[in-house]
């Protein structure tokens, strides 16, 4: 099993807010809207998983004097770049939702974008604020032909994750400060057995590289108060010896879940109907909005 440091690169939002650091910094990609105001804006991706279809793609959109953009109006959208600085488009444009989040920064932007082939992409955005001014932003990212975790529309690993059953304690399964028992009784097989819509969280509140982790346990307890007599709710922590750690995450082990999964950061959540089939998937924090619509479409 690999330790954490080998086998993640962390989209770190939280704690360098200003920058929005991620694992490697977006290349600006060629002029998407030749007509708005030179860019003076920078975006940062917390979507480290996209490929050929449908993706929830999670962004900052950042001034480097007042920091992430929270009050703008962001229109999104994509263009296909092709060799010799070429580029198809926009294939496609959309409005962006503002998210709020819990803990600093104050929110990102989401947008459902459709990649229609892999390769080279270029995003670009235009921001209007209250007083009607545009500005803007781009930069490249690459669409994968498939995804490193699994797809929508594809049936969800048949995992035997860990349950209270194969632990002496809570701290041996997860670093939730307040564990609530129901979301460590079963594994993702029995859940998927039992024929019931399931709902899996992938987090490690105490160790999180964005601290959301916590914050996003918190809202699916919130759901399984309220749903858990129609779905079940599953909580896997990260790393498999969470005991042992002790604040050192040279210590720490991957969960054979978490691998298993092929998930590239936390947290994430998985929507699954009663076939076993996923149909919505969500990486970093992930607001109860989003998942409510996502639950609506697989409860009986």
């Amino acid at each position: 099993m690999s330790k954490y440091p080998l086998r993640f690169c962390v989209l770190s939002l939280y704690p360098v807010i200003l920058a929005l650091i991620a694992c490697a910094t977006p290349t600006p990609a060629p002029d998407p809207t030749p007509a708005a105001a030179p860019e003076d804006l920078r975006l940062v991706f917390a979507s480290s998983d996209l490929a050929v279809g449908s993706n929830r793609v999670v962004f900052g959109v950042i001034d480097a004097d007042s920091g992430p953009l929270t009050d703008a109006s962001v229109v999104v959208s994509t263009f296909f770049l092709t060799p010799n600085d070429g580029q198809e488009g926009p294939i496609e444009t959309v409005d962006a939702v503002f998210r709020a989040w819990p803990v600093t920064p104050r929110g990102v932007f989401t947008a459902e974008l459709n990649f229609d082939r892999a390769g080279e992409w270029g995003i670009g955005v235009v921001a209007t604020d209250a007083a009607g001014m545009e500005r803007k932003a781009s930069a490249r990212v690459r669409v994968k032909e498939m995804p490193a975790t699994p797809a929508i529309g594809a049936s969800v690993p048949r995992s035997v994750s860990k349950t209270l059953d194969d632990v002496d304690g809570f701290e041996q399964i997860t670093t939730d400060f307040e564990p609530d028992a129901d979301l460590y009784r079963m594994t993702i097989a029995e859940a998927l057995d039992a024929g019931k819509p399931l709902m899996v969280v992938f987090s490690t509140p105490a160790y999180c590289q964005t601290a959301t982790c916590g914050p996003q346990l918190g809202v699916i307890k919130e759901m399984k108060a309220e749903y858990a007599d129609r779905m079940s709710f599953i909580h896997v922590e990260v790393y498999d010896n969470p005991h042992e750690i002790e604040g050192d995450l040279s210590r720490a082990v991957i969960s054979p879940t978490v691998e298993e999964w092929g998930l590239p950061s936390e947290p994430w959540t998985f929507v699954v109907d009663g076939e076993g089939v996923i149909r919505a998937k969500f990486e970093a924090f992930t607001t109860r909005e989003e998942l409510e619509e996502a639950v609506t479409g697989v409860l009986p």
